[in-house]
């Protein structure tokens, strides 16, 4: 399950992520958006992780305050 975590804090790092849904199951990537013009975070990343666990991470970690920002996890549709 691919899930869309967004209103992250610009200070978030991949080992942030990491540790936050690590708790939940085998995280398979993890990845955070990057503005290309000055490499700064755009607040929104990217977490793949195993379809029961994500389902458990929907649940208790959307609307949770995590680094002074309440962020929004929310399973996104994969590329097609």
């Amino acid at each position: 399950m691919r899930l869309r975590v967004s209103n992250l804090n610009r200070l978030t790092t991949v080992s942030h992520l990491v540790d936050l849904f690590v708790p939940f199951g085998l995280i398979s990537f993890v990845r955070i958006a990057m503005n290309r013009y000055n490499g700064d975070s755009v607040g929104i990343a990217l977490v793949e992780i195993d379809h029961e666990a994500g389902v458990n991470a929907i649940a208790s970690l959307h609307n949770l305050l995590f680094m002074n920002r309440y962020i929004q996890v929310e399973e996104t549709v994969p590329n097609v």
